[in-house]
């Protein structure tokens, strides 16, 4: 039987729609109340004509990357068919375990930081290195599925590498739309006693949504998934900030767990 460790303690999950289940799950398995509140909503895009080219080219790319679960579940849509076109090449990758389980899924190979996720860890995977340094007469090439706008710093490096990177953008991040009073009446049923946030959008409509309604929202401790968010939620006024051990599931779940223990 598992402790209740954070018996009575109330978290806000911030992810989007269908991806705070797992969280969700493990934190009450440990006793805490917990409400989903996506502060992102996620839009599909319509595939261009160069997304297409792109996807039917696959087997020219050295590399794949998905960088979130996201675009793993969308870009699978567009690329399934291609797979079986596809001989072993090109090598894929996650930036977690979570987008490399939605690829495995359809028997993908996937390699993924286990330890440091996100791109960082992207960028010191063994497996990247090999292929950067294996020896061809031809250039490198990387196809980057994601959302719409996304960081720069994997396809930044890469290219500072010689690689010649393309996008394949897949949806857009908006801010989610809420009943009237909806939030207003969490607010006054109970305030969280911490709040999970997994990306800087999610800090940043957090605020939006919440600044008029609840200007004392700085006050609330924040959890977050990277070094990056830290500073993100600081300089939004968060007093109180807390970064995981890593952005899977369990290490943040430890987390608010350590932090409430």
């Amino acid at each position: 039987m598992t402790d209740k460790t954070l018996e009575n303690v109330c978290i806000w999950i911030t992810r989007p729609v269908g991806q705070g289940d797992n969280l969700s799950l493990l934190l009450k398995d440990k006793g805490a109340k917990v409400l989903h509140i996506p502060m992102i909503q996620i839009e599909p895009l319509q595939a261009d004509k160069k997304a297409l080219e792109k996807v039917s080219d696959l087997k020219g790319f050295d590399m794949v990357f998905f960088i979130s679960t996201n675009a793993a579940q969308i870009g699978m849509d567009l690329i399934e068919t291609e797979l079986s076109k596809t001989p072993k090449k090109p090598a894929y990758f996650a930036p977690g375990p979570g987008t490399a389980r939605v690829l495995e899924s359809y028997g993908m190979k996937v390699s993924y930081p286990e330890k440091a996720t996100r791109t960082e860890g992207l960028l010191i995977l063994p497996e990247i290195r090999k292929i950067l340094q294996s020896k061809s007469k031809k250039k490198k090439r990387a196809l980057i599925f994601r959302g719409k706008g996304g960081r720069e710093l994997l396809a930044k490096s890469l290219r500072g590498k010689g690689v010649d990177v393309s996008y394949v953008e897949l949806y857009r991040r908006v801010l989610p739309k809420f009943k009237p009073g909806y939030l207003q009446e969490l607010l006054q049923k109970r305030l969280p006693d911490g709040i999970v946030f997994s990306s800087a959008e999610a800090i940043h409509n957090f605020i939006t949504l919440f600044e008029e309604i609840y200007p004392e929202y700085k006050k609330l401790p924040a959890f977050v998934t990277s070094d990056r968010l830290e500073n993100i939620s600081r300089k939004a006024g968060f007093e109180t900030v807390r970064v995981m051990q890593a952005a899977d599931d369990k290490s943040v779940a430890s987390g608010v767990e350590e932090a409430h223990g």
